[in-house]
């Protein structure tokens, strides 16, 4: 008799939602290294998740860009629930792998590293960091909570003219919002090159 095991449905589903995070970073971190313009939109159903998986990226670019120079940049709809913490684990980070004098504060919430800097802004607090435009990374933390009019006259004016990799992370299904107009130039995307452009950070049972 041949005995057969099956995994867990929970555990399956974990290690496909791995997969999924994987796959996400390595498609973001292509776009990034080719300097090709892409948007991708993430759904997730947490600050720290987004947190987690997004840091490792911010550091990378900080790393890499230190002697190249370039801007990324963080927006988030509140200061203290998203945009802070993430400041925080940055800088954790930055300190963790022995870089701790050599990054420096360069305004009120950006962070640098030689020539390349990290700005973190919040809508419900504000601070204009002189004329840098993002040019290598804008992220949108919890963009369901973004009025995609919002995103357009007071984020998009603002970027580089040479557009910057655009990753939008939230929940879908929010009519209006700036994940949900992302999430089709997304599905556009995917339709057009061939790549995937949507994927999810969803844990399981939520």
């Amino acid at each position: 008799m041949v005995m057969t095991l099956e995994r867990p449905e929970t555990e399956v589903r974990v290690a496909e939602e791995l997969a999924d995070s994987v796959e996400a970073g390595m498609a973001i971190t292509a776009a990034l290294m080719s300097r090709r313009p892409a948007t991708f939109t993430i759904e997730a159903d947490s600050v720290s998740a987004v947190t987690g998986f997004a840091s490792p990226l911010r550091l990378f670019l900080l790393m890499s860009g230190k002697g190249s120079g370039g801007v990324s940049a963080t927006v988030a709809p509140h200061f203290s629930e998203e945009t802070y913490p993430a400041l925080l684990d940055l800088v954790g980070r930055l300190d963790g792998s022995g870089a701790s004098e050599l990054w420096r504060p360069d305004g009120a919430r950006t962070v640098a590293l030689g020539d390349a800097k990290q700005m973190f802004v919040s809508a419900d607090m504000p601070v204009i960091e002189r004329s840098m435009r993002p040019d290598r990374l804008l992220e949108v933390v919890s963009a369901h909570r973004i009025q995609a009019s919002w995103y357009r006259a007071r984020v998009a004016p603002r970027l580089s003219q040479d557009p910057p990799v655009r990753v939008f992370y939230g929940r879908r299904g929010v009519d209006g919002s700036a994940f949900d107009e992302a999430d089709a130039e997304a599905m556009a995307e995917e339709a057009m090159t061939g790549d995937r452009r949507r994927f999810s950070l969803v844990q399981a049972g939520e």
